[in-house]
């Protein structure tokens, strides 16, 4: 019982005295959006380092640190295109237990695609984990503000790549997988330069996903509201601030597309369906016949479509055209060689009779 009075004390405090910039008491009683917790000083200096990691005909990866609210120094990577003219850029998250290193094996492919990418680590990952600290934890006013920091360092994260004179600023897109997707969400709603996003096995209403995620980080918190009598309707109002669901609606009329998997038991697909519900058009959704691991070829495939046309401004794209083709021509051509071979074999011996 004390626990359950002293985070019930700690959500209080941390609504009334939210540690983000922008926030005030009154604006808790009467914020429907919650976008304020996500407000920043935008004059705050980035204090960037660069410093070149990979250098090839193609293209280049830099390693990136920059400067971001609560006296955070944020580690990312860049990979840039060697082309003259500017080129779009799409802003990358991670998974859960994942780091900014989740591009360098496609770093090749999407510059290849004239596109340059970044990604940061998110709160907890990568250079910025920290022993005994978890994203998702039981420790829920901490795993709130590691979620709001986050997403205010994708979007520091924007105000660097705006520096660089390679990007094409009206031309930055998100794409996010499970975790990435979830934060992601909430980033596209809050951040109005990001022009098209891709969320992948990505949900909404978090006391939903707290309940039914079979994720290897979520049965501590389950055991934690249980041991504490904290109920599933009073953890959801303290991480409403943080729920996706409250957000993405917020990112229309820009366009969004979804890739689900139906049988989900990580990110819940009936969370997946809710997040799809509360988008507003343009909207659209891929279901596939999987659990949480989704066929990354064909999702590739599709999301570089979706960013050719609503990034680009294509009005022909190829690549999901490429991948059936390339799946399935070879067994069609087997297969009509091997007709064609029993048909002649077929008119040989009557021929001879």
């Amino acid at each position: 019982m004390k626990k359950k009075i002293l985070l019930l004390v700690l959500g209080l405090i941390a609504l009334i005295m939210s540690p983000f910039p922008g926030l005030s008491g009154s604006d808790i009683q009467e914020e429907k959006d919650y976008s304020s917790f996500y407000a920043y000083d935008k004059s705050l200096p980035l204090n960037a380092e660069e410093k070149i990691i990979v250098d090839k005909d193609t293209y280049r990866v830099y390693k990136i640190y920059f400067d971001s609210v609560n006296g955070e120094r944020v580690p990312a990577l860049l990979s840039i295109p060697k082309k003259r003219e500017k080129v779009p850029c799409i802003v990358f998250l991670h998974g859960y237990g994942g780091s900014k290193e989740d591009i360098l094996p496609i770093a090749e492919l999407i510059a290849a695609e004239g596109y340059a990418i970044i990604a940061i680590d998110a709160e907890f990952h990568g250079e910025r984990k920290e022993e005994g600290k978890e994203l998702y934890s039981p420790n829920l006013s901490e795993s709130r503000n590691g979620i709001i920091q986050t997403i205010i360092d994708l979007r520091r994260a924007v105000d660097y790549i705006e520096t660089r004179p390679e990007i094409d600023k009206e031309k930055i897109g998100y794409v996010g997988g499970s975790m990435g997707g979830i934060f992601g969400a909430i980033f596209i709603g809050v951040e109005p330069r990001i022009k098209a996003a891709a969320l992948l096995v990505a949900g909404g209403n978090m006391s939903l996903m707290i309940r039914k995620s079979k994720h290897h980080a979520i049965p501590a918190i389950r055991e934690y509201l249980e041991a504490e009598g904290i109920s599933y309707e009073e953890i959801q109002k303290f991480l409403d601030p943080v729920d996706p669901i409250n957000f993405i609606d917020k990112f229309s009329p820009r366009p969004v597309v979804f890739h689900l998997g139906k049988y989900d038991e990580i990110v819940p697909a009936e969370a997946g369906k809710q997040l799809y519900e509360k988008a507003k058009d343009p909207k659209k959704v891929y279901w596939y016949d999987s659990g949480h691991s989704l066929p990354l070829d064909l999702v590739l495939a599709r999301v570089l479509d979706f960013m050719d046309k609503e990034l680009l401004g294509k009005k022909l794209v190829f690549h999901e055209t490429k991948y059936w083709m390339s799946k399935y021509v070879t067994g069609i051509l087997i297969a009509a060689g091997s007709i064609l071979l029993l048909a002649f074999i077929g008119y040989k011996i009557k021929k001879k009779h």
